[in-house]
């Protein structure tokens, strides 16, 4: 039977309750950091925008963070789309997965406010080494588990999920040590995330078609 449970009563869409509400939390907390201090003073246009101002690098680490998370919350969703049930490791990666993006928010904020100290980089992307990290343990076990699943994780769709978080990791070291050398640069490397899409969709792509090529000629 589809969610059943398995670890007293755990069904997996308690998991994908739960992941929906951390995320939502965690992305919606992001954007708080986002106000005019009271300390600005402001009284007309000049002094306001010289408060957006004042703004941009925690704007820049709003939208870094959202867009990740956003990714994030779209490939969790990917993975469980192939699980029937869960047991109690899978669970246990996906709490340690859910703690590390409810500290985003904190990281987002640490990185916006201290934009030019290299502590807050490295803060910064260590959280996002962590949470990339435990996604790929999480599909991982799902594509290894196909037990647990309605059907087994195709390999196109595992190797194309562990590109994205693996890229995600060598791009938040490449923000440390841009940070190191460019104060307030760092967090410039997430840009190439934008091209890590592409590149993972013809990853899977292919390993589809020759998943297919190989069936056809078994026949």
């Amino acid at each position: 039977m589809d969610g059943m449970p398995t670890t007293g009563g755990m069904t997996k869409h308690r998991i994908d309750s739960l992941v929906d509400g951390i995320f939502a939390v965690a992305m919606t907390l992001l954007v708080i950091e986002l106000k005019i201090p009271e300390s600005a003073h402001v009284q007309n246009n000049t002094g306001l925008l010289n408060a957006f101002g004042h703004l941009v690098p925690k704007f820049i680490s709003w939208v870094i963070s959202f867009f990740v998370l956003t990714l994030f919350w779209f490939g969790h969703h990917r993975s469980f789309h192939y699980v029937k049930h869960v047991d109690a490791r899978l669970i246990a990666l996906n709490l340690l997965f859910l703690a590390f993006v409810t500290l985003m928010p904190f990281a987002s904020a640490l990185s916006g406010e201290y934009v030019i100290l290299l502590a807050a980089q490295v803060f910064y992307s260590f959280n996002m080494i962590m949470v990339a990290l435990f996604a790929m343990l999480i599909t991982r076990y799902i594509h290894m588990h196909p037990a647990l699943c309605n059907q087994p994780m195709s390999t196109g769709v595992y190797r194309a999920a562990r590109f994205r978080t693996g890229m995600l990791i060598v791009i938040s070291l490449m923000a440390i040590v841009i940070g190191s050398y460019i104060p307030a640069a760092g967090n410039s490397a997430f840009m190439l995330m934008m091209i890590v899409g592409p590149i993972a969709r013809k990853i899977e792509a292919k390993h589809t078609r020759l998943g297919n090529e190989t069936r056809t000629l078994s026949i």
